[in-house]
């Protein structure tokens, strides 16, 4: 009979690529993983490897083993998590990824809650883009990802749920002539400035190109920065403005001026988790807390 735990390797060594990568991801040694492997292709009676220098590739036989698993591993997840709705606690193991912006300012709040109600759980967190979220997810190594809707999902097999909408706001240096707190500005009107944007080529950095355009100019712009906090340094210090999340508003945006944009632009911050687990209470206790603390974030 084939083990399970030596196919969830071969489907890691499928995406990971190499030994060594999956030994890393797998937390065992790469002696380990070959050895297993090499178990694997026994009970199997067929080559499921193809191994060109440091690279790995799964032959024919390995590819169509791969999709079995996952099935297989649907139904146990699911019931895994049938056998957890007569749990009278929540428990065990949960990981949560999150893109950068809701990771450093909601998450934690939901993650401390959490550990406070449930002293059982084991919770972990992961700060991702959401398209690494959406591979750790589908490959099981985290429970629930939170994305954002500017990326293409591609949502097959999973719950998808819109938790809130996230505005994105314009960050402009205090000296710079805005309108009142609470009425939206006109990006037109800031067609003359610096504009400080997000990494090139990011999804974000096309995104606030791509609404600079549709408000009738093209950014001159100065700065490409990975950082947030870079970002609003150049803003403080005068070089220019920046299109950011809503979610950023805090300590560090204190001595800025932040205002909504009119026409309002923004995206959906979106809860994804496998259709498997949705019996789970551990998930359902999850969302809840992601609710209530990205309800009771900052706006501007």
């Amino acid at each position: 009979m084939l083990d399970i735990r030596r196919l969830h390797i071969l489907k890691t060594l499928e995406l990971e690529g190499t030994m060594t990568a999956a030994a890393a991801k797998l937390h065992m040694t790469t002696s380990a993983v070959s050895q297993q492997l090499a178990v694997l292709e026994r009970e199997a009676g067929l080559a499921l490897l193809v191994r060109t220098g440091r690279k790995v590739r799964l032959t024919e036989a390995g590819a169509l083993l791969v999709e079995h698993f996952a099935r297989i591993a649907s139904e146990v997840e699911a019931a895994e998590a049938t056998l957890k709705k007569f749990q009278t606690d929540v428990r065990g193991r949960l990981a949560i990824s999150a893109f950068p912006s809701f990771c450093s300012t909601v998450l934690p709040s939901a993650a401390m809650s959490l550990q406070a109600t449930y002293p059982g759980l084991d919770l972990t967190v992961s700060d991702l883009e959401p398209f690494e979220s959406v591979a750790q997810l589908r490959a099981g190594n985290i429970d629930i990802a939170v994305v954002d809707d500017l990326h293409e999902i591609q949502d097959e097999g999973l719950v998808k749920t819109v938790l809130a909408r996230d505005e994105i706001i314009l960050v402009l240096p205090r000296d710079r002539a805005a309108p009142e707190l609470g009425t939206p500005v006109k990006l037109a009107g800031y067609a003359h400035e610096s504009w400080v944007l997000d990494q090139e080529g990011s999804v974000f950095e096309q995104f606030v190109l791509q609404t600079c355009r549709e408000a009738g100019f093209t950014p001159k712009v100065i700065a490409h920065c990975r950082n947030l906090m870079a970002t609003l340094g150049l803003v403080r210090g005068g070089l220019g403005v920046a299109l950011m999340s809503e979610l950023n508003l805090g300590r560090e945006t204190e001595d800025l001026l932040v205002r909504r944009v009119d026409p309002s632009c923004g995206r959906n911050i979106i809860v994804l988790y496998r259709a498997a687990s949705q019996a789970s209470p551990a998930i359902a206790a999850a969302l809840e807390e992601l609710r209530i603390a990205t309800n009771a974030r900052p706006t501007a």
